[in-house]
């Protein structure tokens, strides 16, 4: 996943998933696993991400995410290693911040998400690195940046690519 605007992958086909050549099957032929939590502000689109995701579904309909959602999506990469992603939906509205720390305690990624035409929800991905920087293991957690909404007319975009990437993360 990326900044809003870049090509998007089909998981299913593994086209632009770009993997390190050391990664192996577990023993038993198990697959490896990931947990990856998805934060940001609430209406930013964390489920709709998910959910397009996990089960190729988008609907435009708003529903909060009370606490949290999970979901799993397994992929083949490319080395024909099977990685099975369990993924938590973590609800953006302030009252389940304090519980968003359980969501993301031992996560491999997280993805912190904003809306690209709110300017509100862009200045809250500093209050989520700030949470990840001083109660994960930074060593162990890889953090995406995603601009969401992309579908917005031009004229309702108020952060531009440009600025998310000069931002990102300071």
């Amino acid at each position: 996943m990326g900044l809003c605007g870049s090509k998007t992958q089909n998981a299913n086909k593994n086209e632009d998933i770009k993997i390190r050549n050391n990664i192996t099957e577990k023993d038993n032929n198990k697959p490896l696993e990931a947990k990856i939590v998805l934060l940001g502000d609430q209406n930013v689109g964390k489920s709709s991400i998910a959910q397009r995701f996990c089960k190729n579904v988008f609907t435009g309909q708003y529903v909060v995410t009370i606490g949290g959602a999970y979901l799993q999506q397994k992929i083949v990469l490319n080395n024909g290693v099977t990685l099975k992603l369990h993924i938590w939906d973590t609800g953006g509205q302030e009252r389940f911040r304090s519980m968003a720390n359980l969501y993301y305690r031992d996560a491999s990624a997280a993805i912190i998400t904003y809306d690209i035409g709110s300017d509100k929800t862009f200045e809250g991905v500093n209050y989520w690195v700030d949470e990840l920087r001083s109660k994960a293991d930074k060593d162990a957690i890889v953090l995406a940046l995603v601009g969401n909404k992309c579908d917005k007319d031009s004229k309702e975009r108020m952060v531009q690519t440009s600025t998310a990437k000069s931002n990102i993360f300071i």
